[in-house]
């Protein structure tokens, strides 16, 4: 047993990270009804705060420290309230993508900041040992322990003893009272972001030292103390206090057995196996918070229910559908009006646009949010990488094992839908993504490790797709095949049958819909379309590696569909034209800035959730209302010619 006691001390070390984060979570969950997905972000951008103002400007750790906890900690809690106190009252989908959002947001903006190099960070608390019995214990492992314990007692005692908690827990429960009793809500949820965020930063500065200081693994980190938080059904601190410290004792003794390979692979993804079993078993007994009320839930689903309902009882074809087939007659044409560089680079836009078809299929219409939608691709790219052959003549045989892996898969990420919806769905599949992610393609047997897998061109009945005229024609015809098809299931009963179970599911139950069925079918449906589109994506990037396929590339999917219109099939084909973007321009800074603008667009587009389409559509007819020509003279003056004898006949 004395064998691991120096896993546990570093495990309680961890851990004490991990409580952080989750403390940090239920408090703000608890008060605005936002979880803060971009919550790892923030510990990130702090601790690269901490090191601007410690390390590039050499003040010292008792000046560097207390300006990042009262001055750069608060401003980013103020900055967050004032951004979600736009969106109280409407869908949690809605606080979600706009966290996601933020999420992108600070790791962009710490890129074009100080750049995407890694770095170090001195420690705060000295990282000399000392013996304790039979233990070396390092000052620094002790010292966060310490102050993870302080600063959830303080946190307790906030709550417990202070009119703060005492208007927290009336904000919460009842807002209205609260507001009759002179409480205000705007002032409590400005405080618990304040805190939260300050709470953000002391992660980040005794975490960074040890683990980094980079925009992608240092958040994904702090990110997995979601899992303790779930436990404490994102309401118990002291849930989420025990939970968090068990997690991190959990995932440093299994350093004991191997430090690398596949037992270190399931090591890193053990919060987020956590965090779906926690989903799925506690699914009847997740509620959402009161302050997160409904109003304006369906109305940007409402208009596009409607929308299509006009369609089906319409003869002649819709604009956007005639619109949408010029477009496509000139992307037929388009290999003999550019070169053969920028047609290759329009390929990729054509397949993100393949692989953002499901996400509106799977959110816009049917109402249930998933952040892997990458993963699914990343099973058909892998697929084609050991099955196609290095000629693509097995191409075929390739996408069919990639549709049949894609179906259990999609079953495995819907059946949280069952029970679950909104945030805790969204959490669910983000641990399916990061799980797929460490588990699955971190694999060598699999992705091939740091020097990846080849894809090769596909290789159809004896015909080949290796030039990049053919491969690209290839993937327009697909594309277009795609969107007649989901075109036509919108207008029949499929897709009234999503759109019921998207708006009201009760009703959808009342009325026959087995809700069960149909949702393990939109989502094992759309898996498989992502797993075929993926088949295609590794044949155009050739050379793959698991980056390409990493839960980033689904969140960025999820942004961009967001901004250009969740709801309908000409966002997805906008989404897929504002991925081809980067492509044109190689330039990292160049990309950076395309994400920033995306970012802060669905910031933005917060209380308008249709995105950039439907804001479009409704601009235009607004502006044609206002163009309408007037009414002849002369229908002006009928109806006072009809009224004058009556008002003469009746005077008389």
């Amino acid at each position: 047993m004395s064998a691991y006691w120096p896993f546990v001390v570093i495990g309680l070390f961890l851990g004490s990270i991990f409580a952080l984060g989750a403390l940090g979570q239920v408090l703000t969950y608890k008060t605005t009804g936002v979880f803060n997905f971009a919550y790892g972000a923030t510990a990130m951008f702090c601790a690269f705060c901490y090191w601007q103002l410690h390390d590039s400007w050499h003040l010292t750790a008792w000046m560097a420290l207390p300006l990042l906890l009262v001055v750069v900690a608060p401003v980013i809690g103020v900055g967050f309230e004032a951004i979600f106190r736009r969106l109280v009252g409407l869908s949690a989908e809605v606080s979600i993508v706009v966290c996601l959002a933020m999420l992108a947001l600070a790791q962009v903006g710490a890129t074009l900041i100080w750049g995407g190099q890694e770095r170090g960070l001195e420690p705060v608390i000295p990282r000399s040992t000392f013996k304790l019995g039979t233990l070396y214990v390092g000052w620094d492992q002790l010292g966060t322990f310490v102050v993870a314990c302080l600063m959830a007692g303080g946190l307790w005692w906030l709550l417990r003893h202070t009119r703060f908690g005492t208007a927290t827990r009336a904000v919460v429960d009842n807002g209205d009272l609260a507001a009759i009793i002179g409480v205000s809500g705007n002032n409590v949820r400005r405080t618990a972001w304040i805190i939260s965020s300050m709470f953000a930063g002391i992660i980040g500065v005794l975490l960074t030292p040890s683990q980094g200081l980079d925009t992608i693994n240092l958040p994904l980190l702090v990110m997995a103390s979601m899992a303790a938080a779930v436990l404490g059904r994102l309401v118990s601190f002291p849930w989420a206090f025990g939970g968090a410290l068990g997690m991190g004792v959990l995932m440093s003794v299994l350093d004991k057995f191997s430090s690398s390979g596949t037992v270190a692979n399931i090591k890193s993804s053990i919060p987020w196996f956590l965090l779906f079993v926690f989903l799925v078993v506690l699914g009847g007994k997740l509620k959402e918070p009161g302050v997160a009320a409904t109003r304006g839930a369906g109305a940007s689903t409402a208009q596009a229910g409607v929308h299509v309902d006009e369609l089906v009882h319409r003869r002649r074809l819709p604009p956007s559908v005639l619109i949408g087939l010029v477009i496509f007659a000139v992307a037929v044409f388009l290999p003999a009006l550019i070169n053969q560089s920028y047609l290759f680079d329009t390929t990729s836009g054509v397949l993100f646009a393949l692989v953002a078809i499901t996400l509106v299929v799977l959110t816009g219409w049917a109402g249930q949010i998933s952040l892997a939608q990458f993963s699914f691709v990343g099973i058909g790219v892998y697929a084609v990488g050991h099955l196609a052959g290095h000629h693509g003549q097995h191409f075929l045989l390739a996408a069919l094992v990639a549709a049949v892996i894609a179906i259990p898969a999609g079953i495995v990420v819907g059946l949280p839908s069952v029970r679950l919806k909104g945030l805790y769905l969204a959490l669910a599949t983000l641990a399916f993504a990061l799980i797929m992610d460490g588990v699955v393609f971190n694999a060598v047997g699999i992705s091939g490790g740091l020097t990846g897998i080849f894809d090769s061109h596909p290789c159809v009945f004896g015909v080949s797709f290796g030039s990049t005229t053919s491969f690209y024609e290839l993937s327009l015809w697909v594309l277009g095949a795609v969107l007649v098809l989901a075109y036509l299931l919108s207008l029949g009963p499929i897709g009234r049958r999503l759109r019921i179970l998207r708006d009201s599911p009760l009703a959808a139950s009342t009325l026959g819909v087995n809700l069960t069925v149909t949702k393990l079918v939109v989502f094992t449906g759309c898996g498989v379309l992502a797993a075929l589109a993926g088949t295609l994506y590794g044949s155009y990037l050739g050379a793959v590696t698991a980056q390409d396929v990493s839960w980033q590339w689904s969140l960025e999917l999820v942004l961009v569909v967001v901004l250009a219109g969740r709801s309908v099939l000409s966002g997805a084909v906008l989404a897929g034209a504002v991925f081809m973007v980067p492509a044109f321009f190689p330039n990292p800074t160049v990309q950076n800035y395309i994400q920033l603008g995306v970012a802060l667009g669905v910031i933005g587009l917060g209380q308008n959730p249709d995105g950039t389409v439907a804001l479009a559509v409704q601009e235009a007819k607004r502006t044609l209302s206002v163009l309408r020509p007037r009414p002849r003279r002369q229908l002006e003056f009928e109806p006072m010619a009809r009224a004058r004898p009556v008002e003469v006949g009746s005077h008389a």
